[in-house]
């Protein structure tokens, strides 16, 4: 499985980490992933996490194929 770190704004970010770091909001959810990730190939363990540069990344894995 592909491992993927994907930048997210802040206010993803924020509402990510009042739900344990995974993103939980259906827009954000949108947002973030495309819909043949999310319907086809799947997303993951995804984690928000801030990196040593100051931005906002989402990290996950993603299915190898597009079922």
């Amino acid at each position: 499985m592909p491992y993927i770190k994907r930048e997210i704004t802040k206010e993803v970010y924020d509402r990510a980490m009042e739900h344990n770091g995974v993103i939980n909001d259906k827009d954000d959810i949108n947002a973030v992933f495309s819909i043949s990730e999310l319907c086809g190939y799947g997303v993951y363990n995804d984690q928000v996490s801030q990196g040593e540069d100051g931005k906002y990344y989402v990290n996950f894995y993603r299915g190898e194929t597009c079922d």
